[in-house]
């Protein structure tokens, strides 16, 4: 590389992306020494960065579980299932679960996991986004965030495709991170040896992290640049932030009545103030409102 390149490329890293104009979601995920730290994080009980702690994990799938009677062995899909830690507790309850997610390696453990507890759960490794799903549900759920790191049009295809796999009377349950959060986040930038104690390669790297904000459309990316011995890899994370009002235009926009409200995916009664939103919808055309908390 030349100097001219590496002015370039810094050059680069240093201006303002325009907002969504790239997507690396997947190498979270398919990158096999990514992965396996994703995967890590997801089988450590306390920790947050790809799942909630597994104590939350317990409260939150028993209240899906006795919300939508799963004992009644209705059909479930769970989409971006990972590793299974939602899909094995909702079978465990009585829910016929599909689980679908674009890791193989997560998709591996899942279904590893299931076959050990002699659980009858259908993996799917795939892009929901893309994938051919079997339906219908009763139900369909994706948790921890996922619908925030989208971007509007794949939003909006997310929910076209939820709408054709639901069976009448079906629903969505899905949760997001609100404007209190975003109101926290700053922009700025950080550059170390090893970013993230050594996350991104087994290889030696520099890491480069810029933090950008945009305040109109409540939107945060994270943008990495991976700089190794032999390759340079830049990494956008996206997510955009919602309160109440926002997030129930979209599902309106999207074909979706918003019947309940909560603080989280475990019930929590909704609040104004909290960092998460959580929100059942169905198709629209019920006699259901948007308009009033549960």
């Amino acid at each position: 590389m030349t100097n001219h390149d590496i002015y370039a490329y810094l050059r680069d890293i240093a201006a303002k992306p325009d907002i969504w104009c790239a997507s690396t979601a997947a190498e979270l995920w398919t990158d096999e020494h990514i992965s396996r730290k994703m995967l890590e994080f997801h089988l450590d009980a306390a920790s947050e960065p790809a799942s909630r702690p597994h104590d939350f994990i317990d409260r939150s799938a028993q209240w899906i579980a006795e919300r939508f009677e799963f004992a009644r062995g209705i059909p479930v899909a769970d989409f971006g299932c990972g590793p299974g830690l939602y899909a094995s507790r909702y079978s465990r309850a009585g829910a016929r679960v599909t689980g679908i997610d674009f890791s193989p390696r997560s998709i591996a453990y899942a279904r590893n996991d299931a076959e050990r507890q002699g659980l009858p759960i259908r993996y799917i490794e795939g892009n929901y986004l893309e994938t051919e799903i079997e339906g219908p549900f009763d139900l369909i759920t994706l948790i921890y965030g996922d619908y925030a790191v989208l971007s509007p049009e794949q939003r909006r295809e997310l929910l076209r495709r939820m709408r054709a796999l639901l069976s009448p009377g079906g629903h969505i349950l899905f949760d997001v991170f609100t404007t209190t959060v975003f109101a926290g986040r700053i922009a700025d930038s950080e550059i170390a040896e090893n970013l993230m104690d050594g996350f991104w390669s087994t290889s030696p790297y520099v890491g480069i992290r810029r933090t950008w904000t945009y305040p109109e459309q409540r939107v945060v990316l994270d943008r990495y640049a991976i700089v190794e011995p032999e390759r340079i890899r830049s990494i956008f994370n996206w997510f955009q932030y919602f309160d109440r009002e926002a997030l129930g235009r979209e599902l309106t926009d999207g074909g979706f009545d918003a019947v309940e409200w909560y603080t989280d995916v475990a019930g929590t009664p909704y609040s104004e103030d909290a960092p998460t939103l959580a929100v059942i919808a169905r198709p629209g055309g019920s006699e259901a409102s948007a308009g009033t908390p549960s």
